[in-house]
């Protein structure tokens, strides 16, 4: 499911985090207060978030192999088999802010504007964490109305689970049609992209 009408709402205290104000030793002065905001008003004219989602059941999960439905969705992941053991079901999501922001960040770099570079870096980064809870939620409900509950999201690279996996995940989805691609290091681009498995379990 491509979901394009995305609304969400940069949060600073999330933005301060990813700045690592989140430190008690890390004083926020006035003036880079001030910068930080001017750069989060700036970065909500440049993000445009997208998603797409798809459910689908799980026919086995062991203690190191999970299975779906789907032929070519098999992974070999101790982590992600024991995150999901008793799920029957799970979706799989991508997201992303989309390419400008990082547009941003570079021509700070070129014009020699670190700070503000590093600035927009972390909203980026706060931003795109907001459209996977966005696209969670989502999930979340859809669960619910089956009589299931979730599990939290779990993301290729994460423990043993293999990034070489995203090519299976990008495989059934259509991450194209949102504009993400994945590198030849199956790393996604743009880098500002949320890949990500939730677990259904029978409440």
């Amino acid at each position: 499911m491509i979901i394009k009408e995305i609304k969400i709402t940069i949060d600073f205290k999330e933005v301060l985090k990813e700045l690592g104000f989140k430190q008690v030793s890390t004083i926020l002065t006035p003036p880079m207060e001030k910068m930080i905001k001017e750069e989060i008003e700036k970065a909500e004219g440049l993000i445009n978030p997208k998603a797409d989602f798809i459910s689908f059941n799980l026919t086995s999960v062991t203690e190191d192999e999970i299975t779906s439905d789907f032929d070519t969705l098999r992974f070999k992941t101790k982590y992600l088999s024991k995150h999901l053991i008793g799920c029957s079901r799970a979706s799989l999501f991508v997201c992303t802010i989309g390419s400008r922001l990082e547009e941003s960040i570079k021509g700070y770099f070129t014009g020699g504007e670190q700070t503000r570079a590093y600035i927009m870096n972390g909203i980026g980064s706060a931003a795109v964490e907001e459209v996977a809870n966005y696209v969670n939620q989502l999930i979340i409900k859809e669960a619910e109305k089956e009589g299931f509950e979730t599990v939290k999201r779990f993301s290729p690279g994460y423990g043993d689970w293999n990034l070489l996996d995203q090519k299976a995940i990008f495989g059934v989805l259509n991450p194209s049609s949102i504009g993400v691609a994945l590198s030849e290091r199956c790393f996604m681009m743009p880098e500002k992209s949320v890949s990500a498995i939730v677990g259904w379990k029978k409440g």
